[in-house]
C-alpha cells in the first residue's frame, strides 16, 4: 500500500509556488532575464544554482582570466574546472574527457541542486557503472553502498582531497561524513583503475574522487536553510574571505547543523559539520592548499531484513527496531545506531620549479573515533567470565539495573582509527614526453575495543563501560593493527602527431606490511602480513579530429585482505569458544582490467562508449553459515560489459542526459565453506544486475529551474548460488526551484523543492550481507516518498 504525499510537503509545494511566482515577477519587472550564455564567474558570490552576469564591458571568460587560479588540478593526473556555468552538457552530470580510461564527473552545476545533505554515493547514481543502495533518503547517514561494474564498495577506492579515505580495517567509506554538498566541486567516477598518482590500492572496482571548491576571491557568503520530511531541518552558512590584502591568500569557512527522525522506524539522526580551506598562490602556477574538516554525528540504524520477511512485512514495523524497551530486548533501538566524531586535514602543493619541471607535495591526517552498537545482550551479575580465554570468576562491578541475576547492557565495537601519509610526484616535460616519478608512504593506526554499557530500565544506555570487581573490562574483541604501505611509480606519456597519439607506460611498485596484536589472553598474540605486488599498466588514446577521440588500455590492480580477518574472535565474555577462527590463507586480490573506448564531444553533444573486462583472482569474501563467519579465498572473478553515457546542451533551457550498462559478472570457481563446497563455477556474481539504465533531464532559464530523473535496475541476485534474487526496480525523482534578483543584501535567493521516490515505490535497493544459499542474505530498503525545501541566498 502506498502511502500519500505528507502534509509539510504539500504546504512546502505551495510556498514553493508562491515564491517562484514572486521570482518571476521580480525578473519581469526588472527585464532582466539571464541569458543562456552568460558564464557564471567562480569568484563572484552567489546562491546555490544562481547564474551571475558578467560585469558591464567585461565578458565573463576575460573576468575568468584575470585572477585564474592554476591551481585546477583534482587529483594526480586529473583536471576537475572550478567554474560554475548551468549551461554544460547533461546539466553538470557529464563533461568532456580526454583521458585514456572511463572517467565520469558530476560538477558543482549539477550537486548544488540535489538535497543538500546528499551523500557522496548518491550523486553518482546516474553515472554508468554505478549501483548505488540508499538506505536513507536523504543520505543523513552511511548506510549505503555503492557497486560498480559488479565489485563492491570494499574493492573501490575512495578519495578526498587527494587523501585515501577508505575505513583502513574494512575499506568501506564513510562518505557522508567528508564534506558538505554546498562545498562539493566535483565527484568523478573512474570506473577502471586510478590514474597512477593516486595513492590507493583499493582500487579493483574503480575509484571515486571528491574535491572540494576552492575559497572565492572576492569576499562572499552564503546561506541555506532546509526543512522538509521526517522532522529534517538543516541550516548552513558559508563565509569567504576573498583575497586578502593582494597577498594571493583566500580561504573559507563553514558550519551545518542537521536532525532528523528516522525515516522508518525509532531514533534520530544528529550531524555537526565544519569545512575549511584556504589557498595560496605563490606565483602564476605555484600554490598551496590546506583543507580542513569536522564532522559529529548520531546516526539512526535501519535494520537489514531477509527477502521473506520483506515480503511477508513490508515497510511494516515488523522489519523495524522496537522503540519501547523491554528488559534484554535485542532488537531495541538504542541498542545500534553509531556516534562518531572524525578530524581531517590535508595540504596539496603545486610547485613550477622550471617552466619543465613540476612538483606535486599533499601531506595528510585524519583520526576517527566512536562506536557502533552490535544490539542488546545480557550477561550474568556474577560467576565465570572470560577475557579471551583466561578465566575470571567475580562479579559485574554494582550490577547496575539487575534483574534476576542478570544486566542488560549494549554491546558496542568501538573504533580508533588514524591515516597519516605524504604522496609526491615529480613531473618532467619534454618536446615528446611528459615523465612524472613519485612515491607515497601512508601508515595507518587502528584499535578496536568491544566494551559493554548497562541499560536502565527506561532504555537509556549508561555512559560507562562495565567491568568486573577486579577491575577486568568485559570486552568481546580487543586488537590493535599498523599497516604501512610504500608506493613507487613511473610513467612516460609519449605525444606524437602533433600530440593527436597519445602512448602512456607506467609501472607502479607497492609494498605493504601489516603488524596486529589480538589484546586478549589465548593462544594468538601477534599476527603480522608483508607483500609487494608489480602494478604495470598502459594505455594509448588517438585524436582523430576535434570531436572523435578513441582509447585503450590496459591496468592492473590488487587489495590485501581486511584487517579482522587476521584474528581469533571469542563468542562473548561468558563462551571462550571461538566465533571467528584467525585467516592464515589468504591472499592478495590481484585484477587485471581492459577497456576500449570511444568520445565524442561538439557544441551540442557529449558522449562516451566503453567496453570493459575485468579478470581477478583471489577474491575475497565474508560470509556467515550458521552465524559463524568465514574470509575466504573465493577464487576468480570475471566482469565484463559496456558502459555508455551521452549529454546534450541546453536547448529551449532542456539539458537531457542518458546513461545505461550492459553487464555479466560471474563466479569463477566454486567455493568450500567448512565442510561443504558449493557449486558456485558459472554462477552470476551477487550485487551484479545485467541491466542499468539512467536519464535525467534539467531546466534551467535564469529564474526557474528544474529536474526530473529516473534510476532503473535489472535484478539482483542477493546469493552466490543464485536461488534468491530481488526484482528490478525504478526509481524518479524530482526537483523544482526558482530564483529571484537580488533583494537588499540578499544576492540571488532562491528556493527549491527536491523531492526523493516521487512515485513512493516500495523495493529493496541492493544487498546488505551477501549470503551463500537463499535465506542467508539480508538487503537495504529503499526509502519511501521524502521532500525538503531549501531556501538559500548569497551574502
Amino acid at each position: 500500500m502506498q502511502t500519500k504525499p505528507t502534509r509539510s510537503c504539500l504546504l512546502l509545494s505551495s510556498t514553493f509556488l508562491l515564491l517562484g511566482g514572486y521570482a518571476q515577477a521580480a525578473a519581469v519587472t526588472s527585464g532582466k532575464h539571464s541569458s543562456p550564455h552568460v558564464t557564471r564567474n567562480h569568484r563572484t558570490p552567489s546562491a546555490v544554482g544562481a547564474p551571475t552576469a558578467a560585469t558591464p564591458g567585461q565578458s565573463s571568460a576575460s573576468r575568468s582570466a584575470k585572477k585564474a587560479s592554476p591551481r585546477t588540478a583534482s587529483g594526480p593526473g586529473e583536471t576537475i574546472s572550478i567554474s560554475a556555468n548551468r549551461h554544460r552538457p547533461g546539466g553538470g552530470l557529464i563533461r568532456p574527457e580526454t583521458a585514456a580510461r572511463s572517467i565520469s564527473t558530476v560538477e558543482h552545476e549539477y550537486i548544488a541542486k540535489q538535497s543538500p545533505a546528499s551523500n557522496t554515493l548518491a550523486l553518482v547514481n546516474l553515472s554508468p557503472g554505478a549501483n548505488v543502495a540508499m538506505g536513507d533518503p536523504f543520505g543523513v547517514t552511511d548506510q549505503s553502498a555503492v557497486s560498480v561494474r559488479g565489485l563492491n564498495q570494499q574493492e573501490i577506492g575512495f578519495l578526498f582531497e587527494g587523501v585515501p579515505m577508505n575505513d583502513p580495517d574494512n575499506y568501506t567509506p564513510n562518505s557522508s561524513e567528508w564534506v558538505d554538498t554546498e562545498n562539493m566541486e566535483a565527484v568523478q567516477l573512474q570506473q577502471g583503475a586510478p590514474d597512477i598518482e593516486m595513492p590507493t590500492v583499493y582500487s579493483a572496482g574503480g575509484t571515486m574522487n571528491v574535491r572540494m571548491r576552492d575559497p572565492q576571491y572576492t569576499r562572499s557568503g552564503q546561506v541555506d536553510v532546509s526543512y522538509g520530511s521526517h522532522q529534517m531541518n538543516r541550516q548552513y552558512i558559508r563565509y569567504d574571505s576573498g583575497e586578502i590584502a593582494h597577498t594571493g591568500l583566500r580561504a573559507f569557512a563553514s558550519f551545518s547543523n542537521l536532525t532528523s527522525q528516522a525515516w522508518r522506524g525509532p531514533g534520530r539522526n544528529n550531524r555537526r559539520h565544519v569545512d575549511f580551506k584556504a589557498i595560496k598562490d605563490w606565483a602564476p602556477n605555484s600554490n598551496t592548499a590546506l583543507s580542513f574538516t569536522y564532522n559529529n554525528e548520531n546516526t539512526a540504524w535501519y535494520s537489514t531484513p531477509t527477502l521473506s520477511d520483506w515480503q511477508a512485512k513490508g515497510l511494516g514495523g515488523g522489519i523495524n527496531l522496537d522503540g519501547i524497551y523491554k528488559f534484554g530486548d535485542a532488537n531495541y533501538y538504542k541498542g545500534y545506531g553509531t556516534n562518531w566524531t572524525n578530524y581531517f586535514l590535508s595540504s596539496q602543493s603545486h610547485f613550477a620549479l622550471t617552466d619543465r619541471l613540476s612538483l606535486n607535495v599533499t601531506p595528510y591526517f585524519y583520526r576517527g573515533f566512536g562506536n557502533y552498537p552490535l544490539g542488546v545482550y545480557t550477561l550474568p551479575t556474577s560467576g565465570t567470565f572470560y577475557n579471551g580465554t583466561q578465566p575470571v570468576d567475580g562479579a559485574i562491578a554494582g550490577a547496575p539495573y539487575a534483574q534476576d541475576g542478570s544486566v542488560a547492557a549494549r554491546w558496542d565495537f568501538d573504533e580508533h582509527e588514524s591515516l597519516t601519509g605524504l604522496n609526491a610526484a615529480l613531473h618532467y616535460d619534454t618536446r615528446h614526453n611528459h615523465l612524472v616519478f613519485g612515491a607515497w608512504y601512508g601508515y595507518t593506526d587502528m584499535n578496536v575495543n568491544e566494551p559493554f554499557s548497562a541499560i536502565d530500565s527506561a532504555g537509556n544506555v549508561s555512559k560507562s563501560y562495565l567491568h568486573l570487581d577486579d577491575g577486568t573490562q568485559l570486552s568481546g574483541w580487543r586488537y590493535h593493527t599498523i599497516t604501512q604501505m610504500v608506493s613507487l611509480y613511473i610513467g612516460d606519456e609519449l605525444r606524437l602527431l602533433n600530440d593527436r597519439l597519445l602512448i602512456n607506460l607506467a609501472f607502479k611498485e607497492v609494498m605493504a606490511a601489516r603488524n596486529g596484536t589480538l589484546q586478549q589472553p589465548g593462544p594468538q598474540y601477534a599476527t603480522s602480513y608483508n607483500t609487494a605486488q608489480p602494478l604495470p599498466r598502459m594505455s594509448i588514446s588517438y585524436k582523430i579530429n576535434d570531436h572523435v577521440q578513441v582509447f585503450a588500455n590496459a591496468t592492473t590492480s590488487f587489495r590485501i585482505p581486511i584487517g579482522s580477518a587476521f584474528y581469533n574472535q571469542y563468542n562473548s565474555p561468558y563462551d571462550p569458544s571461538l566465533y571467528q577462527t584467525a585467516s592464515t590463507n589468504l591472499r592478495d586480490e590481484y585484477s587485471i582490467a581492459e577497456e576500449l573506448g570511444a568520445r565524442y564531444h561538439d557544441r551540442w553533444v557529449t558522449g562516451s562508449v566503453t567496453l570493459f573486462n575485468n579478470n581477478m583472482t583471489h577474491h575475497a569474501i565474508n560470509q556467515y553459515v550458521d552465524a559463524v563467519p568465514y574470509f575466504l579465498d573465493a577464487g576468480g572473478l570475471t566482469t565484463r560489459g559496456v558502459d555508455a553515457e551521452i549529454g546534450l546542451a541546453p536547448w529551449h533551457h532542456l539539458s537531457p542526459y542518458l546513461s545505461g550498462e550492459y553487464l555479466y559478472a560471474t563466479t569463477d570457481n566454486n567455493i568450500t565453506m567448512g565442510a561443504t563446497t558449493y557449486a558456485t563455477r558459472g554462477k552470476v556474481a551477487p550485487s551484479a544486475p545485467r541491466w542499468m539504465g539512467a536519464i535525467g533531464v534539467q531546466y534551467d532559464d535564469g529564474t526557474f529551474f528544474g529536474s526530473v530523473s529516473m534510476k532503473y535496475l535489472d535484478k539482483e541476485y542477493g546469493t552466490f548460488m543464485n536461488d534468491e534474487r530481488i526484482p528490478g526496480h525504478k526509481q524518479v525523482d524530482m526537483m523544482l526551484g526558482a530564483r529571484a534578483h537580488d533583494i537588499g543584501f540578499l544576492k540571488k535567493p532562491s528556493l527549491r523543492l527536491n523531492i526523493v521516490n516521487l512515485g513512493d515505490s516500495h523495493y529493496l535497493s541492493g544487498v546488505y550481507s551477501t549470503g551463500m544459499v537463499a535465506g542467508t542474505s539480508t538487503y537495504y530498503v529503499a526509502p519511501s516518498f521524502a521532500c525538503l525545501a531549501t531556501f538559500s541566498t548569497g551574502f
